[in-house]
């Protein structure tokens, strides 16, 4: 996954638009990502914001994806040390 590179508030609207096609494909071309990579990204930040549906739209008018991937990326790696070191 790219982290580094910032998403634009473009592709949050999309997203919460419902336009999730178009979305990967803007995700892919900012990113470079492959098509399952993009993909799976997208419904990540779908998956992180379905329960509330006012949190894509004030993510984008703030310019905060950077933020939303940063807890996307803590909360994999908080799962990941649960899996790999803390489950019996």
């Amino acid at each position: 996954m790219v982290i580094e590179q910032e998403l634009s508030p473009e592709v949050f609207q999309l997203l919460a638009d419902g336009r999730k096609i178009e979305a990967i494909r803007l995700i892919r071309e900012e990113t470079g990502l492959g098509l399952r990579e993009a993909k799976e990204l997208a419904e990540a930040l779908l998956g992180e914001h379905a329960s509330t549906e006012m949190a894509i739209p004030a993510i984008t008018e703030q310019g905060g994806a950077s933020g939303v991937i940063a807890i996307i990326i803590a909360a994999l790696i908080a799962y990941l040390v649960y899996v790999f070191f803390l489950s019996d």
